[in-house]
């Protein structure tokens, strides 16, 4: 049997813990949270747009060849560098067991720049270059963890192959003060996926081309960061040669539960994970310890009480219920919540705080002064590629946004809702419309800083332009404005319910979250509820839901020159749209995708768009009716 391969994302598998490595390797392959996580493929998507405009502006041979060995590939690589300077893409380097794929080398005489080109995003100056600091914090470990991987073993090719260079790493990164022109825009790039899963086709559609000027491409050297990288305070090579003994030797260390298993990629309920195979009967159960919310957070507080949990209610799964009151440290605003979690699973009764019970209409403003009342959600994304020119990476593009009315005390709600899917960049059309409905009386609810976040960044995208001067005044009175705490200003319009879900609510059906669509199926067993939103009480085949969610019909596209279904696997199987990635999604594809020039795609994909932000902004009318009784 041959040895395994130890590439650098098995690699980085292996470093957070080596079991994860022996899941990996496992065949058949055992299931992973990233197969699903469509928000994870969308930056990844992205990440291969910006991938295609580095190579337009710094062209050179692609190397990759589909089904070729690695010792083949990098043999190749090997004799391209020999044979002088040169720009490479998607290069490859083995050493014995180990195998990089780099995105990108320039070779010039007696030195080779081993380039990186991530999606993350980072700060530039006037030369496009920037503070090699900012690879010192937390957030970019990885991310030089893995750079460094390349450069060790591409060093050792290198040595093997009697090629005497010297390696020098960088990043090239989306340059988050650069403003994009007219041919770097995110409409001019289109991707197509690969049926064989491999690689997606990036096809640009531009006028751009190598010597032209940009902005969008910040330069981050490495090398330093990459020269000092001890991963677990061991060496590049050390770590390498102990995770290769694992996998060549078979031998795996026994399990270490705790609390990285719980964001392990392996960590899949319903199916059996790699997660379940490390857990066995302590793997799952109702309320496992792992479904308190903030888990990190107590352990950080009281340090080794997880793991005391775990070998104390062994063989069973750990519960939530098996933390008593002095692993608990303190008296704040999170040991509260978890103490109501607890509790409320204990008993199995929710927890109602007093102020809601008592005075529900004062603590969510909704006496009669305070109307009228609208509830508010947004819809929106970030492309790393601008969508307009003068926009820069990763800039919000707002495009939907639905509101609930309700005018007076009394009064039935009333639904407004804006969607624009035409524009470059809808941002000014989007807060003017909200100026329209909103005015300067009543109480906003939202769920969760988002809408507060991203209105306040629309208004300082045009705050130094003077006719847009009256628009950025209503932001700011009815918004408030961002800044420290000391400076900023808070708005005394707004109120997030997800703050009064956190601090005044919890259902043992939460199982820790007080995420919108954890409260809502709880709120939804209230039969008056039901009975005031028929609509959202049975889905498309006429089945009751216990989830509003579910009542959202399917997405059916027709083909208007055959009058028959269009077959859905050319929109990447799209579904329906039922949460914010699918809305991304969605405006993807009538902007960008398959859907762009057809007509009846576009309104069916709208429409879809339209019934999803209008149930997120009636799921806040529910679950605020049920608080206020």
């Amino acid at each position: 049997m041959p040895l395994p391969v130890l590439s650098k994302s098995l690699f980085k598998l292996g470093l957070e813990c080596p079991l994860r490595l022996k899941h990996a390797l496992t065949r058949p392959a055992l299931p992973r949270k990233s197969d699903e996580d469509e928000y994870m493929q969308m930056l990844a998507r992205g990440g291969y747009m910006f991938e295609k405009l580095v190579r337009i502006y710094h062209p050179g041979e692609d190397m990759y060849v589909p089904k070729e060995s690695h010792a083949a590939a990098s043999a190749r690589t090997l004799a391209k560098i020999k044979a002088g300077d040169c720009t490479l893409h998607e290069t490859t380097f083995t050493h014995g067991d180990l195998m990089a794929r780099t995105d990108m080398i320039r070779v010039h005489g007696s030195f080779i720049d081993l380039i990186e080109i991530k999606s993350a995003s980072a700060e530039a100056d006037a030369q496009l270059e920037t503070e090699a600091t900012t690879l010192n914090t937390k957030a970019w470990q990885p991310y030089v963890i893995d750079l460094a991987f390349q450069v060790h073993v591409a060093g050792l090719a290198l040595k093997a192959a009697g090629i005497d260079k010297t390696i020098r790493a960088c990043f090239y990164l989306p340059n988050k003060n650069g403003i994009a022109n007219a041919e770097e825009c995110r409409g001019l790039f289109s991707i197509t996926e690969q049926n064989s899963g491999g690689r997606p086709e990036v096809v640009y559609k531009g006028n751009a081309q190598a010597g032209d000027a940009s902005s969008l491409i910040a330069i981050v050297d490495a090398t330093e960061a990459v020269a000092s990288a001890h991963p677990q305070e061991h060496s590049i090579a050390e770590a390498t040669a102990t995770l290769s003994g694992f996998a060549e030797g078979h031998r795996w260390p026994s399990p270490e539960l705790g609390l990285k298993c719980k964001s392990c990629e392996f960590n899949v309920p319903g199916q059996t994970s790699g997660y379940d195979l490390c857990w066995g009967t302590q793997a799952r159960a109702e309320h496992h310890l792992f479904t308190l919310g903030f888990l990190g957070n107590l352990e950080r507080g009281n340090p080794g009480t997880i793991q005391r949990i775990i070998a104390q209610a062994a063989p069973r799964a750990p519960q939530i219920t098996d933390l008593q009151d002095e692993d608990i440290v303190g008296d704040g605003k999170l040991q509260r919540t978890w103490k109501r979690q607890i509790m409320a699973v204990r008993t199995g009764r929710p927890f109602l705080s007093p102020e809601l019970a008592k005075n529900p209409a004062g603590l969510m403003r909704c006496l009669p002064e305070h109307y009228p009342l609208y509830f508010l959600d947004y819809e929106g994304t970030r492309w790393a590629l601008p969508s307009a020119p003068g926009c820069r990476p990763y800039g919000q593009v707002a495009f939907q946004w639905s509101c609930h009315v309700i005018d007076n005390p009394g009064a039935s709600p009333r639904h407004v809702e804006w969607l624009d899917t035409e524009s470059e960049n809808p941002n000014v059309g989007f807060l003017e419309s909200l100026r329209r409905v909103l005015g300067e009386q009543g109480t906003i609810y939202h769920w969760s800083s988002y809408e507060i976040t991203i209105t306040q960044e629309l208004a300082d995208e045009i705050r130094g332009d003077a006719s847009k001067a009256d628009l950025v005044s209503w932001v700011d009175r009815n918004w408030g404005t961002p800044g420290s705490k000391k400076t900023a200003v808070k708005s005394e319009r707004t109120l997030d319910l997800l703050e009064i879900s956190r601090g005044h609510f919890y259902d043992p059906a939460m199982k820790g979250s007080h995420s919108i669509k954890a409260v809502l199926p709880v709120i939804w067993k209230n039969p008056t509820i039901q009975k005031l939103f028929p609509k959202y009480a049975v889905d498309q085949h006429g089945k009751a839901v216990k989830n509003p969610y579910e009542a959202l019909p399917a997405l059916t596209l027709e083909d208007s020159a055959k009058g028959s279904p269009i077959d859905l696997t050319q929109l990447e199987a799209m579904d329906i749209v039922k949460n914010g990635t699918g809305a991304m999604r969605a405006y993807e594809h009538v902007r960008y995708g398959l859907a762009a020039g057809q007509p009846a795609e576009r309104k069916a994909i709208r429409r879809q768009l339209m019934r999803y932000c209008e149930l997120d902004t009636a799921a806040m009318i529910m679950i605020w009716k049920h608080w206020v009784g």
